[in-house]
């Protein structure tokens, strides 16, 4: 296209890169001149919000990544963070969201959001050993909310299952706000399994740039933009923008490349996600300070792409690496010995400059920085909505053994606390031996570590996600702290020390200040929270403008995840009961809340600290935290678990009503059982026996003063949980 032709059609080839005419001003600041179609629209990809964070990095740099009880060795920046744990274990863990191809293309979407952050781990040199994820989607009893989720779950279930990592863990959320705007955040956890983390800066002038894996083709072409806009009833033109996965190669792809890297060949690696072969180029090229030149006539392809269409594209199953002048060949046998497509596609050269060649024509020639580091940043508007905090209002429940069982049985069968073990029965939770505790079995997933050398480890490692988006929507401040709050919580009840997290930024449109507000208080709640527990952010992702066109929008979903360590594998716990006859003891203060709890974080740290302490030492035999759904409905979701039952007897205190006792979602709280003869004393914490574990399996409840106000069986409780999808 003539640059006449260009300047004439400018607002068009803007408006399908998504930058608006400002930037376009700026992008002829940066490179000098006029760009052609093709650099336009790989700065339209690389200046999305996906990849630039234009909205939220001015955020997002205020929250902390280092700590002096934790060894960082990556952070932010880089493909995943990295600590260390001792004993030579590295862990690689990462968190990100494939939201906008879930809408569209619910298998593909899902799978391809795991096999996406898979390689973010492979990248660096480690050994993919867990998933997680967190769902958020429509009520089940909508029709296609069904259907997304339904196809999603396959989808995440076919890419961990054919590549031989179990899913651990995760949380599934339905809510109206999620109709037809899914979220899906996929985590996964990786032990480094080379002396230093792999980097992605190229070097080496001469060097030869090797493209690995799967042929380009027009699959995922412009992803990186299309995750970074609304959806709208026009959505579904978008399916080119959703990638299709290949567990399969994807297994080969793991493979081959440990093998490359514990090789000593590998002088640099990124993967081909977001952005394709242009983020890859120019994030080695920025980071290396150097330039390489590609040719996209020696790209692998399926058919004959246009260059946009080789640079822009995020078919699956793709890396790039550097290699030494000279041993290419040695490098890219190993690959060929697992019958992968590898071939030399480039060299570094010391321009600094990302050049571009197609039939021996330059089509791109650009500065990797101006794409990576130059994009503009915006400092929006924040406003606080005109409504304030709802607080409970609804009537108490009568003191009425029926009422209260009524109530009971319709919370379990609710959308907020049905059962999910549909979900996760599609997933294999065991595959590689080292699941100690799976999903439904204790409050975070445990994982038997190992050493470099290949021995079992004594450490375990402890990984928990969360969010209750409503807690965000009646106090985004509060509400974040509550989900970093919870999913320490999570670990400190299996016995575990928080280490780091990884989040998932989930909200609206950052333009509108109202949306802004939300996304700038969980930003200040999760920093709040890590100065607390002494936590460092180690990356993550940030997804924005989650809503539709006419202007509804998703819940607030601040996703956290949280590792945490185990020195001993043998002293971990887990939510059933283990023995008839052991004492059932309540810990923490019950208040009369709000919508969203309050949080007293010394109460908060003084309940970790007691659950690490007391489960470590075996005194505290079986656990699971009161979030929500309160007392009722954490017993109910331990009996489920349990071949046992509860006889329990509560006193009415005249201060607090019914309803916040029985189901009041006050944080900080825990139920433990130890042996009868034991006593608690959680010191600076309310320590409340509640009575024994049952053989008879029922939820037997006596309330001080008035008699028996429950007594359900255990079956009665799983015909109200169950779920039929």
């Amino acid at each position: 296209m003539t640059n006449s032709t260009l300047e004439k059609n400018i607002e068009e080839i803007l408006s399908k890169s998504k930058l608006t005419l400002d930037e376009y001003k700026l992008i002829k600041d940066l490179i000098g001149r006029e760009p052609n179609e093709v650099e336009i629209a790989m700065f339209g990809v690389m200046w999305s919000e996906h990849c630039a964070y234009k909205n939220s990095k001015p955020l997002l740099q205020t929250l902390p990544t280092k700590s002096e009880r934790v060894k960082v060795l990556a952070g932010p920046g880089e493909n995943a963070g990295i600590v260390d744990v001792g004993d030579g274990i590295r862990i690689a863990f990462k968190i990100e969201s494939h939201n906008r191809p879930t809408a569209i293309e619910p298998f593909q979407g899902a799978t391809t959001g795991v096999g996406g952050i898979l390689r973010d781990i492979l990248t660096l040199g480690a050994k993919p050993i867990a998933f997680l994820n967190s769902l958020h989607f429509g009520d089940l009893s909508n029709e296609h909310s069904r259907y997304l989720i339904t196809h999603a779950v396959a989808g995440i279930a076919n890419y961990g299952n054919c590549t031989g990592i179990p899913t651990v863990g995760g949380q599934a959320i339905y809510h109206e706000s999620y109709q037809g705007n899914p979220l899906v955040n996929a985590m996964c956890i990786g032990l480094l399994e080379v002396e230093q983390p792999v980097t992605a800066a190229a070097k080496g002038v001469g060097n030869p740039v090797i493209y690995v894996g799967s042929e380009t083709g027009r699959d995922g072409l412009g992803g990186a933009s299309f995750a970074s806009s609304g959806l709208s009833n026009k959505s579904n033109k978008d399916r080119p923008a959703v990638q299709i996965g290949d567990p399969f190669m994807g297994k080969i792809l793991i493979e081959s490349c440990l093998e490359a890297y514990k090789s000593g060949l590998v002088i640099a690696s990124q993967d081909m996600g977001a952005a394709g072969l242009t983020c890859a180029c120019s994030e080695m090229s920025a980071k290396g300070n150097v330039g390489i030149d590609l040719n996209l006539d020696k790209v692998p392809s399926r058919g004959e792409l246009e260059p946009h269409e080789y640079l822009l594209s995020e078919s699956q199953e793709r890396m790039l690496f550097i290699a030494e002048l000279g041993k290419e060949d040695e490098l890219i046998s190993i690959f060929k010995r697992w019958n992968l497509p590898a071939m030399v596609v480039g060299e570094v050269t010391n321009s600094e400059l990302v050049r571009v060649f197609y039939k021996n024509e330059l089509v791109a020639e650009l500065p990797p920085k101006a794409l990576t580091d130059q994009a503009p940043i915006y400092t929006r508007e924040s406003l606080a909505p005109k409504v304030s905090i709802n607080v409970v209002s609804k009537a108490d429940f009568k003191l009425d053994k029926e009422e209260i069982q009524k109530e009971l049985l319709d919370r379990l069968s609710s959308s907020d606390f049905s059962s999910r073990e549909w979900i996760y029965e599609q997933y294999d939770q065991q595959v590689q031996l080292n699941t100690i505790s799976k999903p439904g079995q204790a409050d975070a997933a445990v994982l038997r570590l190992r050493k470099p050398n290949g021995k079992p480890s004594e450490k375990a490692l402890a990984v928990s996600l969360d969010c209750n988006p409503k807690y965000v929507q009646a106090d985004p401040y509060l509400g974040a702290q509550i989900a970093m709050a919870e999913a320490a919580r999570n670990l400190s009840s299996v016995g575990a020390k928080p280490l780091a997290i990884t989040n998932n930024l989930n909200f609206g449109n950052p333009e509108r200040p109202e949306s802004f507000w939300y996304l700038e208080q969980s930003v200040k709640g999760i920093r709040k929270a890590c100065e607390e527990l002494d936590v460092p952010v180690t990356g993550g992702n940030v997804s924005l403008y989650n809503e539709f066109s006419d202007g509804r929008h998703i819940l607030p979903t601040p996703v956290i995840g949280m590792i945490g360590l185990v020195e001993d594998y043998k002293q971990t716990c887990k939510i059933p009961f283990k023995e008839e006859g052991n004492n059932i003891w309540l810990i923490g203060d019950t208040f009369n809340e709000r919508d969203c709890p309050s949080l007293d974080w010394s109460k908060e740290k003084l309940l970790h600290q007691f659950l690490q302490e007391k489960i470590s030492s075996g005194e505290i035999l079986s656990c699971h935290d009161l979030s929500e759904g309160g007392l009722l409905i954490s017993l109910s979701e331990i009996i489920l678990a349990s071949d046992f039952g509860v006889q329990i007897e509560i006193e009415k205190h005249k201060s607090l009503r019914l309803a916040s006792i029985l189901f009041g979602e006050s944080q900080s709280r825990a139920i433990v059982t130890t042996k009868p003869g034991n006593v608690l004393n959680a010191q600076g914490l309310k320590t409340q026996k509640l009575g024994i574990v049952s053989k008879k399996q029922n939820l037997q409840i006596n309330l001080k003063e008035f008699g028996e106000i429950l007594d359900l069986s255990k079956d009665e409780l799983k015909r109200a949980n169950r779920v039929e999808v």
